[in-house]
């Protein structure tokens, strides 16, 4: 029980890195003199090294101890966050920020295999929402804490946060995670993801996984510019916004386990899918329109934040255990390939990106239904069992 608490919590701690300081980007702008490419790399710098490290962070806890690999990972997150709050300038804030996604690529990518190593496959599904529930919760206040913390205590006051929930996650993992030995035959060599790499089943549900997330965090990053300058959107208000989509997400989250056992993993999936479909639809309809009304976009995304909730929850252990004794490296691999797609889809719209909904909404659409074309090619193949 102790252990699945303090990966619930190092999860929230994840979650949280990103959602508590988004309110800080516009005084970011002010003190720093930042252009909207710049306030987004302190995200995006963040995904790049978290999408690096995971790659090894995957294989050192396939071939060493978890336990140690992920401890060490946070020691390496307290250090960044500490630099991030006592940061005088972007240099230095932007270093924090890249050793803050060193440091947490080794416990989110190993927490969730330590977790379902002991868990049935019919109980994964339903263990993945209820984390997934608990953790986008304290995401949905996250923009609201964030807000507020930020009008109060400066942008500082946020990052301050995430240095005591590192250092509380540190302590609880070294009691709480159990030591387990790795094969030591698995090599630290980029080679070792080869055999994923190979692997077609694997590589279309990666990605049917990951064109469906991506667009979930890219709206949430650029979130802040767009409502709070775009839309003009107070400060105090924005948190409610963006807590409304995290809360939703969370919610359908918190109840799936339910769900599932009532209408089954295929009817879910397929259900997921739909709603995802009509949100994407929604979306392009919005873009093309050049409407760019605050409660009209979040209501459109609320709708997708229900629809992403079954595929990720149903998909995403099922690609871990595509290929047998390789859950580390899948959950990095797959990690990467998130964070990478997110990062490179934010600079991308930060380019364009002109005070309208249009970048952002097209990006949206071409990924969602890029991840549609894929998943349903796996299921008319019979890849997938549900």
């Amino acid at each position: 029980m102790f252990k699945f608490v303090t990966i619930l919590f190092i999860q929230v701690l994840c979650g949280m890195e990103l959602d508590l300081f988004i309110p800080s980007f516009p005084e970011l702008q002010n003190v720093f003199s930042l252009s909207p490419v710049m306030v987004q790399l302190t995200i995006s710098a963040n995904f790049v090294a978290f999408c690096i490290c995971s790659l090894f962070a995957g294989a050192l806890g396939d071939r060493y101890n978890r336990r140690t690999i992920l401890i060490l990972g946070l020691c390496i997150f307290v250090i960044g966050s500490f630099l991030c709050v006592t940061a005088p300038n972007y240099f230095l804030l932007i270093m924090g920020r890249i050793l803050q996604g060193i440091g947490i690529s080794a416990p989110a990518i190993l927490s969730f295999p330590v977790l379902l190593e002991d868990c049935s496959r019919d109980k994964q599904a339903g263990m993945m929402g209820m984390i997934n529930g608990v953790k986008t919760l304290a995401m949905a206040i996250a923009p609201v804490m964030g807000s507020f913390v930020n009008l109060y205590f400066s942008w500082r006051g946020n990052f301050s946060i995430l240095l005591v929930m590192g250092v509380l996650c540190l302590v609880a993992s070294y009691f709480s995670i159990p030591s387990k030995a790795g094969d030591r035959n698995v090599s630290l060599s980029l080679k070792t993801y080869v055999p994923l790499l190979k692997s077609q089943k694997f590589l279309m549900v990666l990605f049917g996984v990951s064109l469906l997330t991506s667009p979930y965090w890219l709206f949430m990053g650029m979130a802040p510019i767009f409502y709070m300058e775009g839309m003009a959107v107070p400060l105090d208000h924005f948190g409610y916004y963006q807590g409304s989509l995290s809360l939703t997400f969370a919610l359908v989250c918190v109840l799936s386990p339910k769900i599932l056992k009532t209408f089954g993993q295929k009817w879910c999936l397929y259900f997921g899918y739909g709603i995802c479909f009509l949100s994407a639809v929604l979306i392009m309809g919005l873009a093309l329109l050049q409407i760019n009304q605050p409660f009209a976009i979040t209501a459109v995304l609320l709708l997708l934040s229900v629809g992403i909730v079954f595929p990720i929850n149903i998909l995403y252990p099922f690609y871990l255990e595509i290929l047998p004794h390789t859950k580390g490296r899948s959950a990095g691999l797959g990690q990467s390939v998130v964070l990478l797609l997110t990062a490179s889809l934010l600079e991308l719209v930060a380019y364009f990106y002109n005070g309208q909904f249009m970048p952002i909404g097209l990006t949206m659409f071409i990924s969602m239904m890029l991840s549609i074309i894929l998943i349903q090619r796996v299921m008319k193949e019979k890849w997938l069992v549900v």
